[in-house]
């Protein structure tokens, strides 16, 4: 440790110190001098200012008044307490891959990191000021810079790994450049599961790859379907991705409330898999598992809350209005009805889907569309025999067309048969032929029945009431999902936001329009009395892929040198000092006066 001074006002000291010491060596009678502190001569006998070369005697209080001098003379001369240290940064990891199991240990990716971290800081040198920072859902500083082991060690036990993803790589490498160049830092460590996929160029980044690549399989996507014409029933899809050489596992559908399991499927070995899960029973949140032995649990779940009932808009087009009237019955509709010369093909956009009845268009609309028991020369498909009082022979089990039909109670007064085009598929065969196809092409739904369906008569015609509603819904292409957000996201929060409940039971008052989606789970928003529910997912391939590689740009070298130092001021010390010194001499100095009038 060395003292050093930031100004030449220290060389004022060797002009202060004649002021000091030549009135004692001069006789005032042959030489007058002018000192500007004469008050530091006050109390000094005559025969020690008028003997030449002899030893004055000077009083106590002149040596304190010298030392108050001293102080004011140095600390003007603002010296500092010089080391050698450098501005270091630990960055970590805190996406969810971090949750990762070691294989041997059993001990997560990010505790390892901590100890890890702990064995760096011993070997710094000391001096060093470490600063701690975080990456995900985004880079964050989590600890100033400090030189004290014990508080370091204490801010690396607070750290905890997220739900997020990654931030992208390109995100990384500005970040880490940011550090080296804006923020000064001679020094980076970053702690992470993954490993670089080439040396990094500047040896001021030291990146700590502790993670393993492992076998892994998660759930990329969980999606609930709750159609408005069957609201009593929910549909369920999930994806799963993960590694070919994974044993065969199970995925499950449970309450998310009381972990109740509604169904399960198994899946076999392989890359990607799409799971179905029809006709679940109503529930306010759902939860998918995946029931695999694997080294990362939190990609193993994901959640989904009950979409809400919404109006469907539906755009019929029909020379017969008293009969398609009837479709009011049905609340879930928000039906507009027109006459086939005022269809416009523009105006077909702004519904979900469109319904020709006894009539078709000559062009098919750019949405999904039905034409129920078209005339010849439509736009889709060819007309074939007819007949009267038909009976149902065949049809596909597996289609949503014919989900809880009673085929053997449906037998039209009139149908005709259809003649499919090549991208059409026969879904419903009567006496006659195919009677009700189910054509799909660039994403658009078209089906066509060869019977009438109208009028709705509910429950006093089930087979064909139903068979109406299967069909509204497929046109509709399951138009109620629940609201979702991804883990790492801002999620914006409606006006009048009391409270927020977490995934994990604590709640959070926001002072803010946005919280941020840290954790997995269904967050409940309270406003204004009312609950909203919103669930939260990984849903990340590349968050479930442990081991996947870590690309950085190049990096540029640190701004600052290693060797720098770093230093302390002294003088704001020196000076608080002078002046406590500056109180004592003056109550030293007008006690003994005090003293002789208290005598007189």
């Amino acid at each position: 440790m060395d003292v050093s001074f930031l100004t030449p006002s220290a060389f004022t000291l060797l002009y202060a110190l004649p002021l000091l010491v030549v009135p004692y060596l001069l006789r005032p009678q042959r030489r007058q001098i002018i000192v500007p502190a004469l008050f530091l001569y006050q109390g000094i006998s005559s025969s020690a200012r008028f003997r030449l070369w002899g030893v004055p005697r000077l009083p106590p209080l002149f040596f304190l008044q010298l030392l108050i001098l001293l102080l004011l003379v140095i600390a003007a001369a603002q010296p500092f307490i010089q080391q050698q240290g450098r501005q270091i940064a630990f960055v970590f990891d805190t996406s969810a891959s971090m949750q990762a199991r070691l294989p041997r240990t059993h001990e997560s990716v990010l505790e390892v990191a901590k100890h890890r971290a702990v064995r760096v800081l011993e070997a710094l040198p000391r001096g060093d000021r470490v600063s701690l920072f975080t990456t995900a859902p985004f880079p964050t500083l989590v600890a100033s810079p400090s030189e004290t082991a014990a508080l370091l060690r204490s801010s690396l036990e607070g750290i905890r790994a997220t739900d997020t993803p990654d931030p992208s790589d390109d995100m990384l490498t500005a970040f880490f450049a940011r550090l080296l160049g804006e923020h000064g830092f001679a020094r980076v460590f970053f702690f992470t599961d993954r490993p670089l996929a080439e040396p990094v160029a500047t040896p001021a980044l030291t990146v700590l790859s502790l993670g393993a690549s492992q076998p892994n399989w998660g759930i990329t996507a969980f999606r609930l379907y709750r159609s408005p014409f069957f609201p009593d029933t929910v549909d369920a899809t999930v994806v799963l991705e993960g590694s070919s050489d994974m044993a065969e596992g199970s995925v499950g559908i449970e309450d998310g409330d009381t972990g109740r399991l509604l169904q399960s499927r198994p899946f076999a070995s392989g890359t990607t898999h799409t799971v179905s899960f029809p006709d679940l029973p109503l529930a306010a949140t759902y939860r998918a598992r995946l029931f695999v032995d694997d080294a990362l649990a939190v990609d193993n779940e994901a959640y989904a809350v009950l979409p809400r009932l919404t109006k469907v808009p539906v755009l019929v087009v029909s020379p017969a209005p008293e009969l398609v009237n009837s479709l009011r019955q049905i609340p879930s509709l928000a039906l507009e009805v027109v006459a086939p010369h005022a269809y416009e093909p523009a105006r077909a956009t702004r519904f979900a889907f469109v319904l020709f009845h006894l009539t078709a268009p000559d062009a098919l609309p750019s949405t999904n569309a039905a034409l129920i028991l078209p005339p010849q020369g439509n736009a889709l498909v060819s007309l074939g025999k007819s007949g009267t009082q038909v009976r149902v022979t065949q049809w596909t089990t597996a289609h949503p067309l014919t989900s809880y039909v009673t085929f053997s109670l449906l037998s039209p007064a009139y149908a005709e048969a259809l003649q499919p085009p090549a991208w059409c598929k026969p879904v419903v065969i009567a006496t006659v032929g195919p009677v009700v196809l189910a054509c799909e092409r660039e994403g658009r739904r078209y089906a066509a029945v060869g019977f009438d369906l109208l009028p709705y008569l509910g429950t006093q015609n089930l087979p064909t009431s139903i068979l109406t509603l299967n069909l509204l819904r497929w046109l509709a292409h399951r138009p109620g999902e629940g609201e979702s957000v991804k883990t790492g996201t801002l999620l914006a929060l409606p006006h009048g936001t009391l409270r927020v409940r977490l995934p994990h039971g604590g709640e959070v008052s926001p002072s803010d329009e946005r919280l941020a989606v840290t954790a997995q789970g269904v967050y409940v928003l309270q406003t204004n009395g009312e609950e909203r529910r919103i669930a939260a997912n990984l849903t990340n391939a590349a968050e479930s892929h442990l081991g996947r590689p870590l690309h950085l740009a190049p990096l540029p070298a640190a701004a600052v040198d290693e060797s720098a130092t770093n230093g302390r001021p002294l003088w704001p010390w020196l000076l608080v000092t002078a002046l406590l010194l500056l109180g004592v001499e003056r109550w030293l100095a007008v006690r003994p006066t005090e003293t002789v009038q208290a005598a007189r």
